[in-house]
């Protein structure tokens, strides 16, 4: 019979918070990362980030401060790098709220029966209105995409959207009645 061979990762180890100031080491989605280098180590044992912080910053100044140095310069790292996720939520967020306002738009033109390049003329008095109330948001309101091929696009997506709802709704019904006028 076979021995299974032993997954060191797959073991439940805990990250040790003092490895942040003694390693210059904290989490990143769940995994050990390096504040210095941004390279990542496999799992949480103080073996590999030991290593990890011998081998690949030994020349470095570091190693030689003292422990409230290194608590100093760990802070500034850690506002470094959540200053860099930050960067990349906040342009995430951006384009999200953009593709939310071109549905409004495409429902709306929907609704009201206009042609679908009306979106290209409500996207121009979106501009001219924000030169005038507020300047420093224009490149949010340029991002709003609202071609016609676009306004399309977000008017099929919100049709699909609302027939499945309608047929999921449907599919409970016990029982259904038609009134046709005529």
């Amino acid at each position: 019979m076979a021995t299974r061979k032993r997954k060191v990762d797959s073991e439940c180890r805990a990250f040790n918070d003092e490895w942040t100031w003694k390693y210059f080491f904290t989490i990143v989605k769940g995994k050990p990362v390096c504040l210095i280098c941004n390279e990542s180590a496999a799992v949480f044992k103080e073996y590999n980030i030991s290593r990890h912080f011998t081998s690949k910053h030994k020349n470095s100044n570091y190693e030689a401060m003292s422990e409230y140095e290194r608590k100093q310069n760990v802070e500034s790292l850690c506002k470094k790098l959540s200053g860099r996720q930050n960067f990349f939520k906040k342009v995430n967020t951006i384009q999200e709220v953009a593709t939310h306002a071109s549905y409004i738009v495409a429902y709306n033109i929907a609704k009201n029966n206009k042609a679908l390049s009306d979106g290209e003329l409500v996207k121009q008095c979106m501009l001219q209105v924000c030169d005038v109330l507020c300047p420093d948001k224009k490149n949010n309101f340029q991002t709003v995409s609202l071609s016609r091929k676009t306004v399309t696009s977000r008017i099929e997506a919100i049709d699909k959207n609302l027939t499945s709802q309608l047929e999921s709704k449907i599919g409970q019904f016990k029982f259904c009645s038609i009134a046709i006028y005529g």
